[in-house]
């Protein structure tokens, strides 16, 4: 997936605007938030082939399976997992959540993930993969 031009200021835009936006499963989840975040930065929609498939936390365990987790959505969209030490500004990590694995965006050495009412920042020593844009 190719970033655009303007990729840091779009993701900072992005994140600005999703501060306070509350978790909601099929619009506001884990794996739509990265994808947002990707199309912010390229354009690209990596998450059309998901939207409007679930609502729920039932449906969204049922896609999640279906592609192998979070982790699969990952590397369905964005190719092979690396450690997460070599995730850059804008790629994607896996962190563990109290609700399970989830998807975040790495910020340097915070990441973006979005919880339950708006987007929380961890250090990114919490990732445990990463997946390059």
């Amino acid at each position: 997936m190719q970033r655009l031009e303007d990729w840091p200021t779009r993701l900072a835009e992005f994140i600005e605007a999703r501060r306070e936006r509350v978790f909601s499963w099929g619009d506001s989840d884990c794996c739509l938030f990265v994808c947002d975040a990707i199309q912010a930065m390229s354009g690209a929609d990596p998450g059309a082939r998901w939207r409007g498939l679930y609502a729920s936390e039932k449906g969204a365990r049922r896609v999640l399976r279906d592609n192998g987790g979070v982790a699969g959505i990952a590397t369905l969209v964005l190719g092979a997992a690396a450690p997460p030490a070599l995730a850059g500004r804008g790629d994607v990590v896996l962190i563990d959540t109290p609700n399970g694995e989830a998807l975040a965006i790495c910020l340097g050495s915070q990441l973006a993930a979005q919880g339950q009412a708006g987007i929380e920042f961890m250090e990114m020593r919490q990732a445990k993969a990463a997946w390059t844009v």
